[in-house]
């Protein structure tokens, strides 16, 4: 396909356990959301999915999801497990670029690329609460609406692109969290460009935090990558989630050791 000469469409990538993941830093990131707004355009709606460990363990068994990852424009690193593997895998240093750190530059670049932001899913109201913070931070914020009132389910993508487009919006972040967000953009991008959007980005709890719903963690908290831990203390409900965690571990582990095995027989 063409491709708009302002977007890097081939960054590095690496696989975690069958999973791609792309290897760039925050800056690239942030450069590569930019291209993908400016002008010119080639009429295609990019795709940004934020891997992490749960992503990886649930697209190991769901080949609809794992074909939708391997399909998107850009993978990035949202899980501190991902980062950890790429790099005891393959030796990739890789940046965390998570959802809300997506939506924040996104917010920015709206006003900067005249690119118009739609916020889909999440609970009612949270997506305005969002909108009113990310304002006081981004005067310049431009907004092509919400709607929070559908699901990822095939009958609700008419009503969905029918807003999108009303609102003439140029990008879109979803949040009905995986695999559906990562799907809906899968199955809706023709329709997604075909209205004038360029960047459709799942974002999964993003917009919960965004909103001041749920406290984000501290810094320190955030630097580690230990936001997982947290949300768990404050919801217990999601330890079903969690519970694959040390699988993707001892994936990982075990992905290390025959990467090494191998690289050392090819030495001999």
């Amino acid at each position: 396909m063409a491709v708009a000469a302002s977007v890097d469409t081939s960054p590095r990538s690496v696989d975690i356990v069958g999973i791609r993941l792309d290897v760039l830093s925050a800056g690239q990131a942030r450069a590569w959301l930019r291209g993908a707004l400016a002008d010119p355009w080639d009429g295609h709606c990019r795709h940004v999915v934020t891997l992490n460990p749960e992503y990886v363990m649930s697209a190991r068994i769901d080949s609809r999801f794992e074909q939708a990852i391997r399909c998107a424009d850009l993978v990035t690193a949202d899980g501190i497990g991902v980062v950890a593997a790429a790099r005891l895998i393959h030796g990739a240093r890789v940046t965390r670029v998570t959802g809300v750190e997506l939506v924040e530059e996104l917010a920015k670049l709206s006003g900067e690329e005249n690119a118009p932001l739609f916020m889909l899913g999440a609970g009612s109201g949270v997506a305005d609460d969002a909108i009113r913070r990310l304002q006081e931070h981004q005067p310049g914020m431009q907004t092509a609406g919400v709607w929070a009132a559908g699901t990822p389910a095939p009958e609700h993508d008419s009503p969905a692109i029918e807003r999108i487009e009303s609102g003439r919006a140029r990008s879109v972040v979803v949040a009905y969290g995986a695999p559906g967000q990562v799907l809906w953009i899968d199955r809706n991008r023709d329709r997604l460009a075909s209205s004038g959007v360029r960047l459709a980005v799942g974002v999964g709890g993003a917009l919960d935090y965004l909103s001041g719903g749920i406290e984000r963690p501290p810094e320190v908290v955030r630097k580690f990558g230990l936001e997982w831990l947290v949300r768990l203390a404050r919801e217990p409900r999601r330890w079903r989630r969690q519970a694959v965690l040390p699988i993707f571990a001892v994936r990982v582990l075990i992905e290390a050791v025959r990467v090494r095995a191998g690289s050392l027989a090819n030495r001999r």
